[in-house]
């Protein structure tokens, strides 16, 4: 790190610790009607006029408002985000889009518990631990915020945030049935156990059978199945102490569809996820409170593969030249004499001819192996943030933290690899006078397998009026690469051969592949100017931004065990403006409107697979009496990225909600959404075009939900 960052980092954390997660030096007095309060850009209490980022807040009431049935289909309201559906299992999301073969850019939080993948490096959508019955609202930081969250929160977070079990004590119980197949169903009871403990225990089961129609080979084999039981307890020891608890289980099946037609059954993925969090908060004064947080995750994927291969694949001399000489295998494998290598690569290669010429006609039958795909991951993490209020304009958080990121898969890292990192984190808001609001920060990571990072931020926000805000944001941010990138043997070991291979029955597919170990984290660089105009009188909030990112040292490159070649050597700049407007007239009337204008000028065309000139939505609903309403909203995407189509879908949701005994709530909603295309596209790779579609543009969902 340069010596000059130094000095700020020490003042930031020593200030904290003598002096981090939810303490304000007073409520906003702008709250309820005008401007909602967040929580997740900086770690601080703060109104939407004061956050050092542009945020889209999306509540638990839009979700069922529009007839959204799940979180990544939430995000379709935010400005900017990509959300692209390449089967029926696989969502490919990223703030600003850029590369769409693996999205690892965007940190995903659960109460503050990190669902980001620790050694693969992604976020499964579909297998989030949490039921939408139980998520009160989703704060999307639209910009990088290492600075709260370290490494990995590189071009945005969303941080979903559940209801506290006080809020929903009862019984709920829901079901939806709809078209592909949807059936899904979730029963909830929240309760006390004894007069300091508040619970909440959710099952919840969601199913779909994804597209009619995908890839190349003419399947529709792409749907997904996954139960999820929560637990959330909170207990107050005392008057300044409680003990927040949460525990999360998923288990279920993703079906994948075939990859070539050599392979003999369907390599569907059985999961098991485990998450535990706890999170003790103790408010020492009035204006210090500390808290402390552990968590475990541990993610397992069983993926067992089928092949019958040319027997020429599993020679263990093909294995060995392409372990040495990949270039050299290529040819051999091609029918030409290689050249130009060492003397052991050529004494590698004439092996290799020999073998091949003992088989004989037997060298391109097949033979069928076993092989699998498997891994492990597990995450352990512990943090201390402590929160101190100088005075009514100056506040801060900050903290240290510890962390053990384990990977265990004889596939793809040749057995267990282990990366160990700690952090310290500083934010501060300063406020010298009504008109000026300065938020600053940073945030100091080192790691055991790629190094150290710092991700500094600065923002001004000035208060033109009480209603009007212009922000100035300068950030920085980081991805570290992940323990595949970083640290990959990858593999196939083949098992069961049918016939017997030279009086074998196991050993290896010829292609493997080896990380170079070297890369560098990906860093991005982003420059904002927003403004905030908040117009009570009339139920209007405006919130805009102009942005320029400037992206570097990215790896863009697909990572296969037959082409593994990733580099620190793209780098890409996005620019353009944001604007999100919600109007609410009156109680009966909501609308809301997100547009993006983004322009992606790139090194490498992989970082354009997922990009969108114009993209937005449009929703507007209405309260009827009698417990009616009713609702209509428009996604749109462009088809700009490479090898990408568009998107376009009209929802319209109508809706009852009926009480007939003052405790029982019985809510009807019945969603028809309307697909401008049926088909998606999207880039695989070099001159390789991956589709998928529905049948008809039509689907229809039906959603009963009954609160005791």
């Amino acid at each position: 790190m340069n010596a000059s960052l130094w000095p700020l980092v020490l003042t930031c954390v020593l200030a904290n610790l003598y002096a981090p997660t939810l303490l304000a030096a007073k409520d906003p007095d702008i709250l309820g009607a005008d401007l909602s309060v967040v929580l997740t850009p900086s770690r601080l209490r703060q109104s939407l006029a004061d956050t050092p980022a542009s945020v889209t807040v999306i509540t638990s009431d839009m979700l069922q408002r529009y007839g959204i049935a799940s979180i990544p289909e939430a995000l379709r309201l935010v400005p900017g985000m990509a959300v692209t559906l390449t089967t029926g299992n696989d969502y490919r999301i990223n703030y600003h889009g850029t590369n769409a073969l693996v999205p690892r850019r965007m940190n995903v939080l659960i109460d503050g518990l990190s669902v980001y993948r620790p050694a693969l490096a992604q976020v499964d959508w579909k297998e989030l631990p949490i039921a939408l019955e139980d998520v009160d609202r989703i704060e999307v930081t639209r910009g990088p915020n290492s600075v709260s969250y370290g490494a990995n929160s590189m071009l945005a977070v969303v941080n979903i945030i559940t209801k506290h079990p006080r809020d929903v004590e009862g019984t709920t119980i829901a079901a939806t049935r709809g078209s592909q197949g949807t059936a899904n169903a979730t029963a909830r009871y929240s309760g006390r156990l004894g007069e300091a403990t508040s619970f909440r225990v959710t099952l919840d089961y969601q199913h779909d059978t994804g597209y009619n129609y995908a890839s190349s080979l003419g399947q529709g084999h792409d749907s997904s199945r996954f139960s999820t039981l929560t637990w959330r307890s909170v207990t107050d020891l005392g008057p300044n102490d409680s003990v927040d608890l949460q525990a999360m289980a998923l288990s279920g099946v993703r079906e994948v569809e075939f990859s070539t037609r050599t392979q003999q059954s369907f390599p569907d993925i059985d999961l098991r996820d485990y998450y535990l969090n706890a999170r003790w908060h103790r408010s020492i004064a009035p204006n210090h409170a500390l808290q402390v947080q552990v968590y475990m995750a541990q993610l397992h994927n069983n993926q067992d593969l089928n092949d019958c291969l040319p027997t020429i694949a599993f020679l263990p001399e093909l294995f060995t030249m392409w372990r040495a000489n990949p270039t050299y295998a290529r040819t051999l494998l091609a029918g030409r004499l290689p050249a130009g290598g060492s003397p052991s690569d050529d004494a590698l290669a004439k092996a290799v001819l020999s073998a091949y010429r003992a088989l004989g006609a037997r060298a391109n039958v097949p033979t069928c192996a076993n092989s699998n795909q498997d891994y492990l991951e597990r995450r352990y993490d512990f943090e201390l943030q402590d929160t101190y209020v100088f005075s009514d304009s100056l506040r801060m958080v900050g903290g240290f933290g510890l962390r053990r990121d384990l990977g265990d898969s004889q596939t793809y890292l040749g057995g267990r690899v282990v990366n160990n990192g700690w952090r310290i984190f500083a934010n501060a808001e300063y406020k010298p006078t009504d008109f000026l609001n300065i938020n600053a920060g940073g945030f100091f990571e080192s790691d055991a397998v790629t190094g150290r990072s710092f991700s500094p931020r600065i923002a001004f926000n000035g208060h033109l009026t009480d209603h009007h805000t212009v922000r100035f944001i300068v950030s920085k941010a980081v991805r570290m690469p992940d323990l595949l990138e970083q640290r990959a043997d990858w593999r196939y070991a083949a098992t069961n051969f049918q016939p017997t291979l030279a009086g074998k029955a196991d050993g290896f597919f010829y292609a493997s592949a080896k990380a170079p170990g070297n890369l560098r984290a990906e860093e991005i660089v982003s420059r904002e100017i927003g403004y905030l105009g908040n117009f009570p009188k009339y139920g209007l909030l405006i919130d805009g931004k102009v942005f320029d990112d400037r992206l570097t040292n990215l790896i863009s490159e697909k990572l296969q065990a037959i082409d593994f070649s990733p580099t620190n050597d793209n780098a890409a700049r996005l620019r353009g403006t944001e604007w999100q407007i919600s109007y609410n007239p009156d109680p009966s009337w909501a609308f809301n409107l997100g547009y993006s204008y983004l322009r992606n000028s790139a090194t490498t065309v992989l970082e354009q697979t997922q990009y969108a000139r114009h993209s937005g939505s449009f929703g507007i609903s209405h309260a009827f009496g009698a417990g009616w309403r009713t609702a209509f909203i428009y996604y749109g995407y462009g088809a700009d990225g490479a090898g990408e189509s568009g998107y376009g879908r009209q929802d319209l949701t109508i809706s009852k909600h009926l009480r007939w005994r003052p405790d029982y709530n019985l809510g009807m909603a019945f969603t028809i959404r309307h697909l401008d295309n049926p088909s998606t596209t999207i880039f695989n790779d070099f001159g390789v075009t991956r589709e998928s579609r529905y049948n008809g543009t039509m689907q229809y969902s039906l959603t009963l939900r009954l609160s005791l």
